[in-house]
């Protein structure tokens, strides 16, 4: 029997919401479900985000410092960095700079040492994240390569959009949207509540466990000297 020989399958939010709405059984109701499906699904989103990195959320950016700049102040759609290097245009090697805590950072005697940066803190504020880097670059042409991971995008419409994320959590988003809707409907019995509840978890916890890097860890323990 042949196959089709494509890759193309996805579902828009449109289909995600109909697709849980499916799952939630009983009498479907209309009016406001699609708007407050989306808020559902950015919720969703946001949550996953506290639950874990998304691979696919992380990127590289390159940041020119000049001398005597401490601190450099990320987009606003960045979570934090995992990690950082600094190249200057003479040596043209990156080197890998060690994260400190900010109190680490706030007990430096002299913020404003000049000198290669070593070091560096991050301060997540509100908004965006701050990196402050220690010493303070003493090179007019300091390069930064910053890794990593951003906010995902918002939904924001239910046709012809897709959600910001692969397909193969699909899964996931349209059995978390139907636990998140079952429990804004009047009327679902709760023992069909935390039916759908427990299968999100698990669609969740699958995708979660793929979505991960593949390389060997090692673990060295930082050892102190009294």
């Amino acid at each position: 029997m042949a196959t089709s020989g494509t890759y193309n399958f996805n579902l828009d939010i449109d289909e995600v919401i109909q697709e849980a709405s499916e799952m939630i059984g009983g009498e479907e109701t209309l009016g406001h479900t699609p708007k407050s499906a989306r808020r559902s699904i950015n919720l969703m989103l946001t949550d996953w985000q506290n639950r874990g990195i998304c691979l696919w959320s992380i990127n590289t950016t390159v940041v020119t410092v000049a001398d005597t700049v401490a601190s450099v102040s990320l987009s606003d759609s960045t979570i934090d960095a995992l990690a950082i290097t600094y190249a200057t245009s003479v040596s043209g090697t990156d080197i890998a700079l060690e994260r400190i805590s900010r109190e680490e950072y706030h007990n430096l005697p002299n913020k404003n040492q000049a000198g290669r940066p070593t070091q560096y803190a991050i301060q997540r504020g509100r908004n965006n994240p701050t990196v402050m880097l220690y010493p303070t670059p003493d090179n007019s042409t300091g390069v930064l390569n910053i890794e990593k991971f951003n906010q995902l995008e918002d939904v924001d419409k239910s046709a012809g959009q897709n959600a910001d994320m692969p397909k193969r959590f699909l899964p996931a988003l349209t059995c978390g949207l139907s636990y998140q809707l079952a429990m804004k409907r009047p009327g679902i019995p709760m023992d069909r509540v935390q039916m759908l509840k427990a299968n999100y978890e698990e669609k969740l916890g699958y995708a979660m466990e793929e979505d991960r890097e593949r390389a060997s860890l090692y673990i060295k323990p930082k050892l102190g000297y009294i």
